[in-house]
């Protein structure tokens, strides 16, 4: 509408200052013009997209050769039409004025070839507008299928990560069913609750810090049943930590691990120590457990510890959040998790 209403203006301005009408008579010719090719260059737009749409499937130079066919013919029927109707809606407004009507017929050749730059330039403003609108599509389109791949690869890891530690507990249930059954009972009992809370928030992307410590202290209670005193674990997590979020079903594969390296191949207890801080509004969330060095290595970290690192990069796009280190008889794995908004 400002593009009109300064046409409109200049049209007007232009008559009254060339000399060319006087100034009421400007107004009226300029208002009859430019509201025509308006409405005119509106309605363009069904026929230029009738065109697009029919031509979406074609290669580009028979789209470029049909466009060009369709763009001239449709241009010239709208100059076509709007030189014509405006003319005669000029001439009802001045039949009594043989100067005007002098004027009107002496400036049509000016007039169509004015006509034909606003709607050439009108043409190139719809192509415009619809290459702006496609890449916007494309870019949603690639946004949500950017989404879907990350919920499927998410999926994929937790579909992974929850058979691996099923197989593991059941495989204890069962070595303790002949010699322990109470405890095979009691381990099964907790394995139900376990697995109750990881199919109930499987869904969720993040979870408070203190829903995580919990479960973890489950699984932990689960694993203890199998290898009593020799399992130790301790918790130095402020009450600030607690309602932080972070990735849900992070931190299982972690003491996974710790047990799987410092249990299996050892006689004696393995300490697992859990400390939190609140680091640059987020989190530094680190887990040491000690090892037997001496003892035969178990082969890899393990789908754990590289499914956390798969994980943080979906969620994150990042691949410095977490670090593993080994000193001794100390095995490190180390977490700086941003806040999320």
């Amino acid at each position: 509408m400002a593009g009109w209403c300064t046409l409109f203006l200049v049209h007007t301005i232009f008559l009254t200052h060339q000399n060319l009408l006087p100034f009421n008579e400007a107004i009226i010719d300029a208002f009859i013009y430019n509201f025509i090719l308006m409405i005119i260059g509106l309605a363009l737009y069904f026929p230029l997209t009738y065109s697009e749409y029919n031509t979406r499937q074609s290669s580009l130079n028979k789209v470029f050769i049909i466009h060009l066919l369709h763009h001239t013919i449709t241009g010239l029927f709208t100059l076509i039409i709007w030189l014509g109707s405006s003319f005669f809606l000029a001439k009802l407004v001045f039949e009594n004025n043989p100067q005007y009507m002098d004027f009107a017929r002496s400036s049509l050749p000016v007039r169509a070839a004015l006509g034909s730059l606003l709607l050439l330039l009108l043409i190139f403003m719809y192509h415009f507008i619809s290459f702006y609108q496609n890449l916007e599509e494309k870019s949603r389109r690639e946004e949500q299928l950017k989404k879907m791949v990350k919920e499927a690869e998410l999926k994929a890891l937790k579909a992974q990560l929850n058979p691996h530690f099923l197989f593991n507990s059941l495989n204890s249930i069962s070595s303790l069913t002949i010699s322990k059954p109470e405890a095979a009972r009691q381990m099964l009992t907790q394995l139900s609750d376990f697995l109750r809370y990881s199919l109930r928030r499987n869904h969720q992307s993040f979870l408070p810090l203190n829903d995580e410590i919990t479960n973890m202290k489950r699984y932990l209670d689960i694993e203890k049943v199998r290898f009593g005193e020799r399992l130790i674990s301790k918790f130095d997590i402020p009450e600030e930590c607690l309602n932080m979020p972070v990735p849900a079903m992070l931190l299982q594969p972690v003491y996974e691990n710790a047990i799987k390296h410092g249990l299996y191949e050892s006689i004696e207890p393995v300490t697992i120590q859990t400390t939190c801080r609140i680091y640059q509004n987020g989190l530094r969330l680190s887990i040491v457990n000690n090892f037997d060095p001496d003892s035969t290595r178990q082969k890899g970290e393990g789908v754990g510890l590289e499914n956390i690192r798969n994980k943080l990069y979906l969620f994150y796009n990042r691949k410095d959040l977490i670090s593993i280190s080994k000193e001794e008889d100390y095995f490190e794995v180390s977490f700086i998790l941003p806040k999320t908004h």
